[in-house]
């Protein structure tokens, strides 16, 4: 009876104590738990760095080689004689001639004049009348060696002057009507005062549709001055430099002779150069 009542009191017992047993199994092989992390501490101060040691001294240049000599310089080469001289020109200025203008002007009788009445010029110049008046009879211009033929409107008439003076003119047709022409002397060379015809004293032209043209052409003086210039002997002869006399030989001997002496002067310094090398 009593073994009956035991063997379920044990099944029991069995019963509730194997599952705890087996959690106390699980327990003690799974090991304590850890606990909480505790804070980080605090970092150290950082340790001094270490001083950075002195730059060695820089190493001496090594020094610079010699310079190679110079090498001889060559011989400066003979100068050839300098060239005769050309012969100079006889200097002879030549003025252009200049061309000045008269007008005849007037729409009526009592206003017919020549207009400059009078004018300046030199040797050599020309004046020249030009007809613009309402004159249906014309003009003349007349007087001094000018004689112009009958002067229509439109019509022109030239007088070149070559004789200083002074020359009076009128028209033939109305003598009220003057002028004068003052001719000075030319400031040119060459041909001047004493050139030119003895009765007119210059070249006289005219043009028109009525009338020819009329001309006196004076004789003309060579100048002394040219004649110089053109002289064969004005400037020395052929074999000797103008202007100086010498002969052309012996400045070229002389000038052979310097540069002779010249090199023979530079022929140590030359010898001490090659030595050098």
């Amino acid at each position: 009876m009593r073994a009956r009542a035991i063997v379920p009191a044990v099944v029991m017992i069995a019963l509730v104590g194997g599952p705890a047993a087996l959690a106390a199994g699980d327990d003690s092989q799974a090991g304590p738990r850890s606990g909480a992390t505790g804070p980080t501490g605090a970092s150290g101060p950082t340790g001094p760095t270490d001083p950075t040691g002195a730059t060695g001294v820089t190493g001496s240049t090594g020094a610079t080689g010699a310079t190679g000599a110079t090498g001889v310089a060559g011989v400066t080469g003979a100068t050839g004689p300098t060239g005769p001289t050309g012969v100079i020109g006889a200097q002879h200025s030549v003025r252009k001639a200049a061309k000045t203008g008269v007008d005849i002007v007037g729409a009526r009788p009592q206003q017919y004049a020549f207009s400059p009445k009078a004018i300046s010029i030199s040797v050599g110049d020309s004046v020249t009348w030009d007809n613009t008046s309402k004159a249906v009879e014309g003009h003349t211009v007349v007087g001094d060696g000018l004689h112009s033929k009958v002067l229509k409107k439109g019509d022109s008439y030239t007088f070149t002057f070559n004789k200083a003076g002074n020359y009076s003119y009128e028209c033939s047709i109305h003598p009220y009507m003057k002028g004068t022409v003052k001719v000075g002397k030319s400031s040119g060379g060459g041909s001047g005062d004493d050139s030119g015809n003895s009765n007119s004293g210059g070249t006289s032209s005219g043009s028109g549709s009525t009338g020819g043209t009329s001309s006196a052409t004076g004789s003309t003086g060579i100048g002394s001055e040219s004649a110089a210039g053109s002289s064969p002997d004005a400037a020395g002869s052929s074999s000797t430099l103008p202007f100086t006399g010498f002969g052309v030989s012996p400045l070229a001997a002389v000038g052979g002779i310097l540069l002779l002496l010249g090199l023979i002067l530079r022929l140590p310094a030359v010898r001490d150069r090659l030595s050098l090398l």
